[in-house]
């Protein structure tokens, strides 16, 4: 699978000469954006432990939110990288999906970005996660306003942020009795993904699960 992912990114024209993590040159055009050392870190890593999260029947993380996967995050988020957020939806494809037949949802989706993050990114990074991963999606979010990076906010400021998320009016009737999936990049202290579960149990979805591709520390 690592391979894989190397040879899509070199397939886009988006190598590096230099691995992009630690530095280290890169000798083959199977490396892509890493450096073979790099690309051995890139493999599941479940935390030790799932601690519980409020409105969430039960969760997946696929890692930890640190080294090369971090940068991988980074880089999809922050240097507008649609190739690389879908390459990292290919890596975590197995593992999501297995998690998929487990729980049988019948709908999935994700956080949607505000208006400014758009139009930085020119996309919404955990949609192209998910086209990535080739697992289809309902847009059940939007997020209004113009605020900022919720990275380094105390623990009160995200749950003021995520009060910017909303259902989108056309899919409320859609969620009625349904089993939900939310797929999200990181999960940090759990603001997010309580008050978009909280949403769509407020109009009549029946449960709620949630998948991560990272956790934060």
């Amino acid at each position: 699978m690592i391979k894989v992912f190397a040879r899509l990114v070199k397939f886009s024209g988006l190598c590096e000469e230099e691995c992009i993590f630690c530095g280290a040159p890169i000798y083959s055009e199977d490396q892509g954006y890493f450096c073979n050392a790099c690309l051995e870190h890139l493999k599941p890593h479940h935390p030790l432990e799932y601690r519980k999260l409020e409105y969430v029947s039960s969760y997946r993380v696929f890692g930890r939110y640190e080294g090369v996967l971090k940068s991988l995050i980074l880089s999809a988020k922050f240097h507008a990288n649609v190739s690389l957020a879908r390459s990292l939806g290919k890596v975590i494809s197995p593992y999501l999906w297995e998690y998929i037949e487990i729980i049988n949802p019948d709908l999935i989706t994700c956080p949607g970005v505000n208006i400014r993050r758009y139009w930085s990114r020119g996309f919404n990074h955990t949609e192209e996660m998910l086209r990535g991963a080739g697992v289809p999606f309902v847009k059940v979010f939007k997020r209004i306003g113009l605020g900022g990076i919720s990275a380094g906010l105390s623990k009160e400021e995200r749950l003021r942020a995520v009060k910017s998320h909303k259902l989108r009016e056309e899919v409320i009737d859609l969620l009625e009795d349904k089993k939900v999936l939310i797929f999200d990049d990181v999960l940090t202290t759990g603001a997010t993904i309580t008050r978009l579960a909280e949403l769509v149990l407020s109009v009549g979805a029946s449960e709620v699960y949630a998948f991560f591709v990272a956790q934060a520390l």
